[in-house]
C-alpha cells in the first residue's frame, strides 16, 4: 500500500468516524439497568435441600373405579405373556381388565380409533423371541411399558409429553429441578403410575423363576424412592430472572449500530458520494474497507463498555463471576465482524436510505427470530440444525449468550448436558461475515446502482475479469515543447 493510498484511506476514516461517532453508545442503557439491578439485588445461598421418601405402590389418582381401566399385553397368542399380566393385576390387587393384542400395531390401531381406549392404563409389550404359544419366558426378559402420552395427573398438559428424548433439562437451575415437589415432579413417574406397574412386573417375573425364594422376598416388604439431596448454593437472581431475554437484550444494543451502517452506505450511494469518490481517484475497496474500520471501532468501543459492565465487580460479585472476559470480548468481535458484512450485504439492496432503513430494521429482527423456535425446543433439535440456524448472525450470537447464561448459573466452564459448544459459533459467524461479503460484492457488482456500470450475472467467469489489465499511460506534447 502506497503512501497516497494510505492518506485516502485516513482520510475517509475521519471522515466516517466524525459523522457517526455519537452512534450506539445509547444501545448500554438497557446494560447499565442491568448492573444498577445488580448492585440492588444480593447474591444469595439457598438450600440444603433434603426429600421425604415416596412409596411407589400408590395408584394414580386418577383412577377412580378401578374395573373401567385396562391393562394391555402384547403378544396375546403367548400362555407364559397373559400368565405374567394376570401376576401383575395380581400383585396391583385391584380389579383392571385384562386385554391381549397381537401385535403393536394391532394395539395402535386400537387407541387411535376406539373411543374405549381412553381407559388404558398402561401397554406391557415383551420384546422376547417366542417361537410357540408354550414356550417359557426366559431369564433374560426384555420388555417396554407404553404409557399415555399426555400425562393424566397434570392441569396443563406438556407438550414434550414424558420427556423419554431428554437427558437434561433444557434450561438448568441452579438448584435442583422442582425443589417443592419431593417426587421431582413432570414426568411424573410415580403419580402417573408408571414405578407401580412397573414394580409389579418385575415382582412376577421374578416369581415365575424362583416363587419360594421370591415370596420370602417379598413379604412385607414395601418400596420406596427418595431425591438425592441438594447442598446450598448461591442464588444469582437477576442472572436466572434475565437468562430468558438477555439474548434479545444484545440484539437491541446492537441494532442502532447495524442499522446506522445500513443506512450511511445507502444515503452516499443515493447522493452520489460514492461515485464522487470514485471519481476524484480513490478505489472502491478502500471505500468500503473504510466503512468497515470505522464501524468496526465502534463496535470494539461498545463491546469494551459490555465487558466492564459485566466484568467490573461494583459489589462483592461481578454480573458474571465464572466466564473469562477475554473470550467473551473474543466472541462479541467475531459477531461485530459478521453483523458489519450482514450491514453492507443489506445495502447493497437499496439506493433509498429510509427504504434501506425500514427494510434493514424488519431483516435485522426477522434474522433472530429463528432463536425463539430452538429455545423452546431446544432439546429436541439436533447440534447439526443449531449449527445451520447461525448461518444468521443473530441466531449465533443468541445461542452463544445462551450457553453462556447456562454455565453461569450452573457455576461450570463446560457442561456434559450440552453438545453445542462455543467453537461452533465462533466459526460460524466467521463463515457468516464471509458468505455476506461474498454476496455484497457479487451484488455490488451486478447492480452497482444509478451512475455505475453493471457487469454480467456471470462475470466471474469472464476471461477479462481474470487477466489484469494493463494499462497504458499516453503523453501529449505542445509543438514547441522539447
Amino acid at each position: 500500500m502506497d503512501l497516497l493510498t494510505l492518506n485516502q484511506f485516513a482520510v475517509l476514516l475521519w471522515k466516517n468516524f466524525t459523522l457517526k461517532v455519537s452512534e450506539g453508545i445509547h444501545g448500554n442503557v438497557i446494560k447499565l439497568v442491568l448492573l444498577v439491578f445488580h448492585i440492588l439485588t444480593d447474591i444469595k445461598s439457598t438450600g440444603p435441600y433434603n426429600f421425604t421418601s415416596q412409596p411407589i405402590n400408590t395408584l394414580p389418582s386418577y383412577i377412580k373405579n378401578a374395573s373401567d381401566w385396562e391393562l394391555i399385553y402384547i403378544p396375546s397368542n403367548i400362555d407364559v405373556v397373559k400368565e405374567i399380566t394376570e401376576n401383575v393385576k395380581r400383585n396391583l390387587n385391584i380389579s383392571l381388565k385384562v386385554r391381549g393384542f397381537s401385535s403393536e400395531s394391532e394395539f395402535e390401531k386400537y387407541i387411535l380409533y376406539d373411543y374405549e381406549s381412553q381407559k388404558v392404563l398402561a401397554a406391557i409389550v415383551f420384546d422376547c423371541d417366542f417361537k410357540n404359544s408354550s414356550d417359557p419366558l426366559p431369564l433374560q426378559v426384555k420388555y417396554h411399558l407404553r404409557f399415555t402420552r399426555v400425562q393424566r395427573t397434570i392441569w396443563w398438559p406438556d407438550k414434550a409429553g414424558w420427556k423419554t428424548a431428554y437427558l437434561f433439562p433444557d434450561h438448568p437451575s441452579q438448584g435442583p429441578r422442582n425443589p417443592n415437589l419431593n417426587d421431582g415432579g413432570s414426568p411424573g413417574y410415580i403419580k402417573e403410575g408408571f414405578l407401580i406397574i412397573q414394580h409389579a412386573l418385575d415382582k412376577a417375573i421374578m416369581l415365575y423363576h424362583e416363587s419360594n425364594l421370591g415370596k420370602s422376598l417379598f413379604d412385607g416388604i414395601t418400596i420406596f424412592v427418595q431425591r438425592f439431596p441438594f447442598p446450598a448454593h448461591p442464588y444469582h437472581g437477576l442472572l436466572w430472572v434475565s437468562s430468558p431475554f438477555l439474548p434479545l437484550i444484545f440484539i437491541l444494543t446492537f441494532s442502532p449500530v447495524v442499522l446506522s451502517i445500513m443506512q450511511y452506505v445507502v444515503q452516499e450511494k443515493e447522493e452520489r458520494l460514492k461515485e464522487y469518490q470514485l471519481i476524484i481517484g480513490l478505489r472502491n475497496w478502500i471505500i468500503w474497507a473504510a466503512y468497515f474500520f470505522t464501524f468496526f471501532l465502534l463496535y470494539i468501543i461498545i463491546i469494551t463498555l459490555i465487558c466492564v459492565l459485566f466484568f467490573t465487580k461494583i459489589t462483592d460479585e461481578p454480573i458474571l463471576r465464572y466466564s473469562d472476559y477475554s473470550f467473551i470480548f473474543i466472541f462479541l468481535v467475531c459477531y461485530a465482524i459478521a453483523s458489519i458484512f450482514f450491514s453492507f450485504m443489506v445495502s447493497t439492496f437499496f439506493n433509498k436510505a429510509h427504504l434501506a432503513a425500514s427494510a434493514g430494521h424488519l431483516m435485522f429482527f426477522a434474522s433472530f427470530f429463528p432463536f425463539n423456535f430452538i429455545f423452546q425446543h431446544y432439546g429436541a433439535i439436533s447440534v447439526s440444525n443449531k449449527v445451520a440456524a447461525c448461518l444468521s448472525s443473530n441466531v449465533a450470537l443468541a445461542l452463544g449468550i445462551n450457553l453462556l447464561v447456562k454455565l453461569e448459573i450452573k457455576g461450570e466452564c463446560s457442561s456434559l448436558d450440552d453438545n453445542l459448544i462455543f467453537g461452533y459459533m465462533l466459526g460460524m459467524l466467521l463463515l457468516d461475515a464471509f458468505l455476506y461479503g461474498l454476496v455484497t460484492w457479487y451484488v455490488e457488482t451486478v447492480f452497482p446502482g444509478q451512475s455505475g456500470v453493471p457487469q454480467p450475472w456471470y462475470f466471474f467467469l469472464l476471461v477479462s475479469f481474470s487477466v489484469k489489465k494493463t494499462v497504458s499511460t499516453i503523453t501529449f506534447l505542445h509543438p514547441n515543447d522539447k
